[in-house]
């Protein structure tokens, strides 16, 4: 399998812009796929414009058109329908491999998480679909479709700075959930992206399979420790039991109240996601990162 021509759908979001950045200095030819109705604009990118809707017919002919080998999609996990277009115009066109929007705090493979946090079914339903169509033939003679996706846990740089590890920077206040002491996995954004144009760099290896990927693996007593050398201050605490906060919030957030639905994530995501033993830092050739460093740039920001 060789991958020339990659496409990306959602290139303005957290983690699009990013991997954007990413592809921009890697050897692939890149281009974004932009709805006809979208604001959004791409200096330097050559951009394809497709239907508002994301039709599937039209999709596929401007997939085909130009060629593209690898798709990334970045766009929200929740737009199932979207997504599944998305695949099937990927499918239909002769796309090699396709990445879905699979990134995010949890893993969306583990029924637990799936439980605690619904919209993780959401993932996992583009997942299988991408599963029912890995070994079909295709027509027109492109080989099968391949997938990967990326599980980075939380987004850890811009998380830091926006509560979602729970951390208010800015009030200096830490909300430690049971203890503070369990092991959590997160990943930089730039990281992440990274990881995208290292599986394009290595399309066998990474064929059909979810990658767990890891900037640190720490403790929010870790984070915390941290956070008050850099900053010269300390914190007040909060001490939080997950469980019992968990039970508070799932009435809201069933409900759609997004504070209660960003708070889930965020406290699931530092009992729930240790990548520790299935890491694929060395399969994609990436080496952990500096705490310190990350955290004085994120607090040089706020």
């Amino acid at each position: 399998m060789t991958i020339k021509n990659v496409g990306l759908v959602g290139g303005t979001g957290t983690i699009g812009e990013p991997i954007l950045e990413a592809l921009k200095n890697s050897p692939f030819n890149i281009s974004v796929l932009n709805r006809a109705g979208s604001k959004s604009s791409y200096p330097g990118t050559n951009v394809i414009t497709v239907p508002d809707d994301l039709n599937v017919p039209d999709v596929t002919k401007a997939l085909e058109e130009h060629n593209i080998d690898a798709l990334i999609l970045a766009i929200k996990p929740a737009q199932v329908a979207q997504n599944k277009r998305l695949i099937e115009a990927a499918f239909n066109s002769g796309v090699q491999r396709l990445i879905p929007a699979e990134f995010g705090s949890v893993d969306s493979a583990d029924a637990k998480t799936r439980q605690v946090y619904p919209i993780a079914d959401c993932k996992k339903e583009a997942r299988d679909y991408l599963v029912s169509l890995q070994d079909q033939e295709r027509s027109n003679g492109r080989g099968k479709l391949s997938w990967t996706g990326l599980v980075p846990a939380h987004f850890f740089d811009w998380g830091l700075g926006n509560s979602l590890l729970c951390f208010d920077v800015a009030a200096r206040r830490a909300y430690i959930q049971d203890g503070g002491d369990i092991k959590f996995s997160a990943s930089n954004l730039a990281f992440i992206a990274a990881a995208v144009v290292r599986v394009l760099e290595r399309p066998e290896a990474t064929a059909n399979r979810l990658l767990y990927i890891q900037s640190f693996r720490v403790t929010q007593n870790e984070v915390l420790a941290v956070l008050e050398k850099v900053a010269g201050d300390k914190f007040e605490i909060v001490n939080q039991k997950s469980e019992e906060r968990l039970r508070e919030l799932r009435p809201r957030m069933l409900e759609g109240d997004f504070h209660a639905t960003e708070e889930t994530v965020g406290i699931w995501g530092l009992v729930a996601s240790d990548w520790e033993g299935r890491a694929a830092n060395d399969l994609l050739g990436l080496q952990e990162e500096d705490l310190e460093e990350t955290v004085r740039k994120v607090l040089a920001k706020q």
